[in-house]
């Protein structure tokens, strides 16, 4: 039996994992919840260490270690409200691009996606010892997916809560459009506020990026001749 739209087990499967990890980091003491955030947030300072480290003597289980943030930092978040809202668009964007694509390559854009926005965020803030963590990134690269497809494919109309009936993809293109383009004019304008913009911007644009190359070696029934 097919799924319905609002009921995708990969998109409730995830949006559970990362609201336990919150549970999680909400039971331990204020001491334990920052060396959590330290040790599988992404610290720009220590990861890029350790890539300058992984160049000149070669791989090692620090390496291998510091580089476990470029998943773990994707289900960390800083606050209730910082999950609520994330997981929000998380929910939108999640069923629309899985009922587009399907599970498997719905959950292997999201965890690339995550791992390109982390990149991204360490590579333009190399000197801070401040942890990042958050789905937002990897939640932007769900929406730059989601924009190239709407506008390649004949894709499916969303039926996704709280939108308001079956929703048109390129109105949800649309919406995905102008968070990047709010991402980007903060980023390069250097907005000084806790928002990882330039992980947004990776993220969004390392997700668009991902659906080109999906749309060009797939042909679901949908696909545009």
């Amino acid at each position: 039996m097919k799924i319905p739209h609002f009921h995708r087990l990969e998109v409730v499967g995830v949006l559970v994992l990362t609201a336990a990890v919150w549970g999680y980091d909400q039971s331990l003491g204020p001491a334990d919840s920052l060396l959590l955030s330290e040790r599988f947030g992404a610290v720009p300072v220590r990861m890029v260490a350790a890539w300058h480290a992984l160049r000149e003597h070669g791989w090692s289980w620090d390496a291998a270690e510091a580089a476990l943030p470029l998943v773990t930092a994707n289900f960390l978040h800083a606050s209730f409200m910082h999950l609520a809202m994330n997981m929000l668009m998380f929910w939108i964007f999640g069923n629309a691009l899985s009922e587009a694509v399907g599970r498997m390559v719905f959950l292997a854009l999201y965890l690339l996606a995550g791992v390109i926005a982390v990149t991204v965020y360490v590579r333009t803030n190399p000197t801070s010892e401040i942890p990042m963590v958050g789905a937002s990134g990897a939640i932007a690269g769900l929406e730059g997916a989601y924009f190239v497809l709407a506008y390649r494919w004949e894709l499916p109309h969303a039926h996704v809560w709280p939108l308001d009936g079956p929703v048109a993809p390129w109105r949800l293109g649309v919406v995905a459009l102008i968070g990047f383009f709010l991402d980007t004019r903060a980023f390069f304008g250097r907005v000084t506020d806790s928002t990882a913009y330039g992980a947004h911007v990776g993220g969004f644009l390392g997700g668009a990026l991902l659906a080109m190359l999906v749309a060009t070696v797939w042909r679901p029934e949908f696909r545009r001749r």
